[in-house]
């Protein structure tokens, strides 16, 4: 099928047609709704690190749905994990909250019911106003509480010695003799990491809650959380406690029939999370683990900043509602949709050419610029209304913009940009969507744009070792300026220029940046020029 080029048409197509379980000689029919599975541990910030996830398989459920498939797509909040460290964007008195589910700290702002609430509110709402996908949500806290998984608890616990054999195989030093998968929250000071089971039955576990040291991530010393002494039993009816990850993940697969939950790539080394997991899942359970193995999105590498993962707790990270503020939705959804397999370090800097590269995909979709290659056309052109919020009914031309982005520097106001692009007879297709355009750029330019792209137009002109031929062509150019002239008709005068003064093009060009806007290079120069004016622009070069 032509359709079935495009990554997340294969992968629809494979899921549709799976037929056996991977660990059990037995048949397997997918169920009538297929549930995809996405999820976030709620630490921190949510960032578009983060929305990666989401974005990648929301391209897979619309591709299922055109496929005629019923699709539940659910986002769920890894909210009871203990909290492990403060933010760089968290008040450091938060420090005593350590511990504790992340579900039980406090909104950080005041303004929210709790800690989950006040990030969640934020990261969905941009995920559904900014980026066109609304998965379901759903909290892990809520669904122990709720009991949602009573019964696989209960089973679990019940075969508890054979998920320990599952596990033990995967591991190098054996489990504690008196290990549990549940693991409970001290109903005395309400932390999780610091219970130690001391023993279990088929409805709970015993437990004393004990100090607890761990590392973080890149660092040689330890955290220490103090446990407060206190003996109790965690009934796991009352979902007062959670299940150990690995156990949790194949819980969590069964209990919402999941078809396919992508993660990256750490949980895909051998004897790591995911397979252990689909091993409980199915020996245990019996639910076939979600669609395994290496696919487009499964496993995903992660997006590094300056080789190192986004993380909240790094700093290196942008919001998902933060980025509308500059750059396009559609953007973050092509970064993320393109070759998803691929690792990819991300510069800030770089966003003008992923727009440059959603601006091409969109001529490419409506035949503006041709492709030969079929093959190619039809996955370039699924890839562009996957990247599409909403995928616009006909074309219109779109302003570059790197250009806007240089514009903000001469001029802040639209309407000065406005009148220069007429005057530069770039058309301006949808006036409202251009200045949207615009803002962003300006925005970009200020927070991300690499220092030596930014230029401020001068008042008095640099002529700091300039030779007598550059001043001379300067002067030359003062005086074509009182003359009207679009860009290629300026363009072509400054070679009768660099002629009739001897000089050689790099010359000119390097003397006319040095004087305009006191750098070495810049933008088109005919551009530069128009947009700055030729009035303006000949007053500077009168004072050589």
């Amino acid at each position: 099928m032509e359709k079935d080029i495009f990554w997340a048409d294969q992968l629809a197509t494979q899921i549709i047609k799976r037929k056996t379980y991977n660990y059990l000689d037995k048949k397997y029919k997918n169920p009538k709704t297929l549930t995809i599975k996405s999820s976030t541990s709620i630490s921190g910030l949510p960032h578009i690190g983060n929305a990666a996830d989401i974005l990648r398989q929301d391209a897979l459920v619309k591709a299922l749905k055109e496929k005629n498939q019923k699709v539940n797509f659910i986002w769920v909040a890894e909210d009871i994990d203990p909290w492990r460290k403060v933010p760089t964007n968290i008040p450091k008195s938060f420090k005593k909250y350590l511990g504790m589910p992340v579900s039980s700290l406090p909104c950080p702002e005041g303004c929210c019911k709790n800690y989950v609430d006040h990030f969640v509110n934020l990261f969905l709402n941009s995920l559904k106003e900014n980026y066109g996908t609304n998965p379901k949500f759903i909290s892990t806290t809520k669904e122990y509480q709720k009991g949602s998984f009573y019964k696989i608890i209960k089973k679990a616990l019940q075969n508890q010695e054979q998920i320990k054999q599952i596990i033990q195989k995967y591991r190098k030093t054996p489990l504690p003799e008196n290990y549990s998968i549940w693991k409970p929250i001290c109903e005395n000071c309400g932390k999780i990491i610091t219970t130690r089971i001391t023993d279990t039955t088929k409805d709970g576990v015993y437990y004393e809650c004990k100090d607890y040291e761990f590392k973080e991530h890149g660092k040689s010393a330890y955290n220490k959380v103090k446990g407060c002494g206190h003996k109790g039993f965690s009934d796991i009816k009352k979902g007062n406690g959670k299940l150990l990850w690995k156990v949790e993940w194949a819980t969590e697969w069964a209990t919402w029939k999941v078809v396919l939950e992508a993660a990256g790539k750490e949980h895909f080394m051998p004897g790591s999370s995911f397979w252990v997991a689909g091993e409980i899942a199915e020996k245990i359970f019996d639910y076939p683990e979600p669609f395994p193995g290496k696919n487009p999105i499964q496993p995903y590498e992660y997006i590094t900043v300056n080789h190192q993962k986004m993380s909240a707790s790094k700093g290196n990270v942008v919001a998902t509602w933060e980025w509308p503020k500059f750059a396009p939705p559609e953007a973050l959804r092509l970064l993320f949709l393109k070759k998803p397999n691929k690792q990819r370090d991300f510069k800030y800097s770089e966003i003008p050419l992923i727009v440059d590269e959603l601006d091409k995909l969109e001529k490419i979709y409506f035949g503006k610029i041709k492709e030969e290659n079929k093959k190619e056309l039809i996955d370039q052109k699924r890839l562009f209304e996957t990247s599409c919020i909403k995928i616009p009914k006909s074309y219109k031309e779109k302003i570059s913009f790197s250009f806007l982005a240089e514009l903000s520097l001469i001029y802040k106001d639209f309407k000065n940009v406005e009148k220069v692009l007429k005057k530069l007879n770039h058309k301006i297709s949808d006036k409202k969507e251009t200045k949207n355009r615009f803002e962003m750029a300006k925005t970009w330019m200020q927070l991300y744009a690499p220092e030596e792209i930014k230029f401020i137009i001068q008042d008095k002109p640099n002529k700091k070792d300039l030779n007598q031929n550059q001043i001379s062509a300067l002067k030359d150019l003062a005086n074509i300026l009182k003359k009207d002239y679009n860009e290629k008709e300026l363009f072509s005068e400054f070679y009768n220029i660099i002629q009739n003064n001897g000089l050689k093009a790099p010359e000119f060009f390097k003397a006319a940046y040095q004087v305009l806007i006191n750098k070495q290079r810049g933008p088109k120069l005919a551009s530069l020029i128009l947009a700055i004016g030729t009035d303006k622009t000949r007053k500077i070069l009168n004072q050589l």
